[in-house]
């Protein structure tokens, strides 16, 4: 029974989830984000990096974004050391229509070196913070999925 009530709630809150993004009118992702696991020599990280590109397809700058995206090994399992989601504050300015490529370190979210690159699955941006200060929120990844 309690199950149930847990599945019914979590089915609630992604319909919430969901509706919010057409209802406010933001049936599209102000934004474009693509990524990748590295395990090149880098002077940005010693184990791992995540190599990005964010478009903002907003005509508003900016300011900073949060990136989310879980990790997985060759066969599609959650990885086994360490956290398999990461959440990442990305603090670059964007202008409206432009594009931003960086790499971040991943070696806080490892407890071994993997021998190949994890996989990147459910890519999103959770929050934008626009140089005016607001804010577009998906804390699901709802709108591009």
């Amino acid at each position: 029974m309690k199950i149930k009530k847990i599945c019914k709630c979590i089915l609630l809150m992604l319909c919430f989830g969901f509706l919010s993004c057409n209802l406010l009118g933001e049936n599209k992702a102000p934004y474009i984000i693509d990524g990748k696991m590295v395990l090149e020599d880098s002077s940005k990280y010693e184990i791992a990096g995540f190599d990005f590109l964010f478009i903002n397809q907003n005509e508003k700058t900016v300011k900073n974004f949060t990136v989310v995206f879980y990790m997985f090994d060759e066969d599609g399992n959650p990885i086994g050391t360490g956290r398999n989601n990461v959440v990442l504050k990305v603090t670059s300015e964007v202008q409206g229509g432009k594009s931003i490529a960086g790499c971040i370190n991943l070696d806080s979210y490892l407890n071994e070196i993997p021998s190949e690159p994890y996989e990147i699955e459910y890519l999103y941006v959770s929050q934008i913070t626009y140089d005016d200060n607001s804010k577009w929120t998906d804390p699901f990844g709802l709108c591009v999925f």
